[in-house]
């Protein structure tokens, strides 16, 4: 694919123009302003290369491997079988350079004796270790093409919607900025309408933004799941989402309850490089024991030598979740599973996580509330599950665990982070501070007319107010 900048006077007409230039396919990777106006950058497809003009890529990046095939995780797959190669003569070449030395000293004036080469075994932990990035390229690899996938719906979505606004529903002129910033927003296609659905009966920017807080509020409202003090309690979700820390937050919480001496932490099958590490400096900020399990059978082997622990954790890996959470369900315990979730994941990443029909969820947990400022995708999420929230997480600390989640505060930082107009955003804060302040100066004012009223009953022969 090739990046592609094309600049209009706004959104509407750049979309046009980029339809009009490359196809109603073309794909839209970002949108933004510059000198006043609307920059888009599109991906467009390259022309495929000619046997002849491939031909010095061939034999200069494929001379071993043959003819490439074209596909991307084919591509990935040969170049990560090349550099692992690599690494093993390097490693090779390491462990035979001090074994002839040391044979060429004793007789140097002699013919230099033939040196046989050993072919060492291969760590374990080595192994583990490129299986584990070899998963985790074709999981990168699949979330990229979910991801283009994903933005293409949204984008053909958007333009049957823009049709749709064009052609039926007319807006108000004082909420038309309000409109604007909902389609330059990260929203889903489908959760943008109805919100701007709703807007369309309101004449002033004030009485518009009132009705979406109340209605995203009301569509992401209901009750919190309680905070896992007790029980076996597996943690699952994507690379990254911080299932680690939330494992640690917990742990601190229930330790804190119950003493560290009931709490443990089992990290399952998590081959990244220095996971097991972490999860041990994490474990013993709190004192709480941590245990690391391979395979299914070293899980239920440790499950069932401490049966007397009141809280068990389970860390799981970001890599496979799916298969992972079916190990755990074989083992035929009373484990619960919950989601940890990012609160500015992508509509892709979500539905990565809740496709699988086989697995059942007790709670959601949500991390990274401190760094999401469009969780808009979430946000859709909530309103078409029924799944509760038990924790979240806002910082990078143990101790930042969040028990009352309040989804109405991350409701309130969506609609705070729209990129409504200057103008408005100033207008509106001016009108907030002049009443806050009108209040702040009448309440002062009784306050003070009281304290002098009483001082001048209990001194009499004074005069001063």
């Amino acid at each position: 694919m090739e990046l592609k900048r094309i600049l209009a006077r706004d959104i509407r007409a750049a979309n046009e123009k980029a339809v009009a230039q490359y196809g109603p396919d073309v794909l839209v990777i970002s949108s933004g302003q510059v000198n006043g106006l609307t920059e888009l950058i599109v991906a467009v497809d390259l022309a495929p290369l000619t046997p002849e003009e491939a031909d010095p890529f061939v034999k200069t990046q494929y001379a071993t491997s043959g003819k490439p095939s074209g596909k991307f995780d084919v591509l990935l797959g040969q170049t990560i079988d090349k550099n692992k190669r690599d690494a093993r003569e390097r490693q090779a070449t390491k462990v035979v350079k001090p074994i002839v030395e040391m044979a060429a000293k004793p007789a140097a004036s002699k013919a230099k004796p033939a040196v046989k080469v050993v072919a060492q075994p291969v760590d374990e932990s080595v192994k583990s270790a490129e299986e584990h990035d070899t998963l985790r390229g074709r999981e990168i690899v699949a979330l990229v093409r979910e991801e283009l996938n994903s933005l293409r719906r949204e984008f053909k979505l958007g333009q049957q919607m823009a049709a749709w606004q064009q052609g039926g529903m007319q807006l108000p002129v004082a909420i038309a900025p309000l409109r604007d910033a909902l389609n330059d927003a990260p929203i889903p296609v489908a959760l943008r309408a109805l919100l701007i659905d709703n807007i369309k009966d309101h004449d002033n920017m004030a009485d518009a933004m009132g009705a979406l807080n109340r209605q995203l509020a009301h569509s992401v409202e209901q009750e919190q799941a309680q905070t896992p003090v007790s029980g076996i309690h597996a943690l699952a979700g994507p690379s990254g989402a911080g299932k680690s820390m939330m494992v640690a937050r917990l742990a601190q919480h229930a330790a804190q309850l119950l003493g560290s001496e009931k709490v443990m932490v089992i990290s399952f099958q998590d081959q990244r490089a220095g996971a097991w590490n972490q999860t041990q400096l994490l474990c013993a900020q709190s004192g709480v024991d941590s245990f690391r399990a391979t395979n299914a059978s070293t899980l239920k082997l440790l499950l069932d030598e401490h049966t007397d622990r009141k809280l068990i954790l389970i860390d799981t890996a970001g890599v496979q979740m799916n298969e992972r959470l079916a190990d755990i369900r074989a083992l035929n315990l009373n484990v619960q599973c919950h989601a940890v979730i990012p609160a500015d994941a992508s509509a892709a990443n979500i539905r990565r996580v809740f496709d699988n029909a086989d697995n059942v969820w007790a709670s959601l947990m949500l991390s990274k509330l401190d760094e999401s400022t469009q969780p808009w995708a979430l946000l859709q999420f909530l309103t078409d599950k029924s799944l509760s929230v038990s924790v979240a997480s806002h910082g990078d600390r143990t101790a930042d665990l969040v028990q009352d989640v309040s989804l109405a505060g991350l409701v309130q930082c969506a609609l705070d982070n729209l990129p409504l107009p200057d103008t408005e955003v100033q207008t509106q804060t001016k009108v907030q501070l002049s009443e806050r302040e009108a209040a702040v100066n009448e309440l002062a004012t009784s306050k003070l007319a009281q304290i002098a009223a009483k001082f001048k009953t209990e001194t009499t022969g004074l005069t001063h107010e």
